[in-house]
């Protein structure tokens, strides 16, 4: 099971009998956008008959001011979110039959593209009860035909990270024909402290793309914004891929709005680490095995005798969208919510494990 369609809210309500859904299956912020996002984007929908502007400068020089540490816009490019940012990243440096290595379980969009593009890929698979980075044998892997490595920190669907030292080493490892994709989507998340500073690696013209979104922290998954950071080598050779008007004018206003609206975010955030505190108690409550999460979401073991779609089926039915756990079939992952949406799956999964467990 590598990256399976999760239902949509409307399909779920059809296994649900009419009851009201509590949708924790996407990783999507419970509370919604900035209200500044959504003012921002509505005023810019008033000007919909009207092209956007033809390229993402604007929005470009937004970011690189708001991350500073000597960034300049040539080192950023914009995309239909995170995954089309994977996808533009892997049309500029990977060509079909070239290899390309990943860590499962991890993220199954990445195996979804290349493999829709005709890539080979190497599966280093993470170790252990932590699911740790297995640096040596991702250094083992690499021939002279691989081009890309995937690395997801914090890493979905477990959850799991690792700190500084493993991402230099293995970029001080890669031969120069290698460029590791390092996809942080969730680090607003991260309370742990030693989580790699990627942009130090970008400042300094290491062969790395960083992985960003609006669709998380921001709660514009419905806006499909995501952008790369990257040496401007590599950044520039993504921009020639792009078409012109690639970005629409309320989805470009509503980031740039986003970013300004700190207290919308800290509200998220600080929501995600009581919550996700909350959760990982309870689950443990109830004899569950949870791995230790620095995203907006945990994973969760089966009760004994049920694999992740069963287990997924049976929540449905009670108005709550979990989703399996990508390459672990017996493992679900489930979004961390506002303190009711939490609440409901609690008790959901308490009369789960006490009637069937």
């Amino acid at each position: 099971m590598e990256c399976k369609t999760v239902p949509s809210i409307d399909e779920a309500k059809g296994q649900a009998e009419g009851l009201v859904i509590t949708k924790l299956s996407s990783n999507e912020n419970p509370f919604g956008p900035s209200p500044k996002a959504v003012a921002a984007a509505q005023s810019a929908g008033r000007s919909a008959s009207r092209y956007p502007e033809r390229t993402d400068s604007k929005l470009c020089d937004t970011l690189a001011a708001f991350h500073g540490r000597g960034l300049a816009t040539a080192h950023f490019f914009s995309a239909n979110g995170g995954v089309e940012v994977l996808s533009l990243v892997e049309d500029a440096l990977i060509h079909p039959g070239q290899r390309a290595i990943i860590c499962p379980p991890c993220f199954g969009g990445y195996s979804q593209s290349l493999s829709n593009k005709r890539c080979e890929i190497d599966k280093v698979p993470l170790v252990g009860s932590g699911f740790n980075l297995d640096v040596d044998a991702i250094l083992c892997a690499v021939t002279e035909e691989t081009r890309l490595v995937y690395l997801s920190n914090p890493n979905n669907p477990t959850g799991t990270w690792f700190g500084g030292n493993p991402l230099k080493e293995i970029l001080d490892g890669l031969p120069e024909h290698v460029t590791v994709i390092y996809d942080e989507v969730y680090y607003q998340f991260a309370t742990e402290e030693g989580l790699p500073d990627a942009i130090r690696h970008v400042v300094d013209g290491r062969n790395i793309v960083i992985v960003h979104s609006f669709s998380k922290a921001y709660g514009l998954a419905g806006m499909r914004l995501g952008y790369g950071i990257a040496p401007q080598r590599t950044a520039q050779k993504v921009q020639k891929l792009k078409r012109s008007f690639h970005l629409s004018n309320p989805g470009m206003e509503a980031a740039m709005a986003a970013l300004e609206d700190t207290s919308h975010l800290q509200r998220t955030v600080e929501n995600n680490h009581v919550e996700r505190r909350r959760l990982l108690e309870r689950l443990s409550e109830l004899s569950l095995e949870v791995t230790p999460s620095q995203a907006n979401f945990v994973m969760v073991r089966c009760p004994e005798g049920y694999d992740a779609e069963e287990l997924t089926t049976v929540l449905a039915k009670r108005g709550v969208m979990v989703r399996p756990a990508f390459y672990l079939p017996h493992h679900i992952r489930v979004t961390v919510g506002t303190p009711d949406d939490n609440t409901r799956l609690l008790t959901s999964l308490a009369q789960f494990c006490r009637v069937e467990g």
